[in-house]
């Protein structure tokens, strides 16, 4: 007859049982293993005392839970802790700094050869400020331009229409109205023309040339020409 090799590892039909107690004590099996395990019951007094065990142990289960109450005054001292938690006072938040205290800090964290020199340069910006708008005191259309000021009281001559370069300072241009004996009378137009009279002595028509021509040859004039007598400046 041969030899058949059990099967150690299956649970067998007793450890099947023992396994369904508890749930048999707590009354949650379902028809048909609540059947098994009844027949299983009658024949088995250890599963019959493992059953005891476990439906003692459930009933202390259930006393304990249904008996329990808070101790006296639990309530009450967690009320008071929670009442202390919202009685502190909420963590105060710092303020932004302000513009001025902003420029304050920046300036004290400023070298200072840098720090004297804006602080000039702040004087001198709230002294101009000062000046402008301080009622009373002349507007800017109190200026004078080239073609303002005192006329000669020569009598005038020949005209001419002159543009200066952009480069031209106002040491040039007044330099060479000099070398000419020129004074502006009008101008600057939108286009940068202005408008020179030549003294009337001395100017003959050669006079004029050479004096176009010289123009002509000065990097502070790009334009240089003699306005005809009755024309539009």
């Amino acid at each position: 007859m041969p030899t058949t090799l059990e099967d150690h590892s299956a649970p067998s039909a007793h450890e099947q049982i023992v396994a369904l107690l508890p749930w048999r004590a707590n009354g949650t099996l379902s028809p048909a293993e609540t059947a098994r395990v009844e027949q299983h019951l009658a024949a088995c007094p250890d599963c019959r005392a493992e059953l005891a065990q476990c439906q003692a142990l459930a009933a202390a289960v259930q006393d304990n839970t249904a008996s329990w109450q808070p101790a006296p005054g639990s309530f009450e001292r967690l009320m008071a802790q929670i009442n202390q938690l919202e009685a502190k006072p909420a963590p105060v938040k710092p303020r932004p700094p302000t513009l001025f205290q902003r420029i304050q800090d920046w300036f004290g964290a400023t070298p200072n050869p840098i720090r004297w020199t804006l602080g000039l340069e702040s004087l001198a910006v709230a002294a101009l400020l000062f000046f402008v708008l301080l009622p009373g005191l002349p507007t800017a259309t109190n200026y004078e331009t080239l073609s303002t000021g005192p006329a000669p009281t020569v009598a005038s001559g020949h005209r001419l229409r002159l543009v200066f370069s952009e480069s031209a300072t106002i040491g040039e241009i007044q330099r060479l109205l000099q070398d000419i004996d020129g004074h502006i009378i009008a101008g600057p137009t939108a286009l940068g023309v202005y408008t020179v009279a030549l003294p009337a002595t001395g100017q003959s028509e050669q006079s004029l040339a050479n004096t176009l021509t010289s123009l002509r040859a000065r990097s502070q004039v790009r334009l240089a020409e003699a306005i005809p007598d009755g024309g539009v400046p």
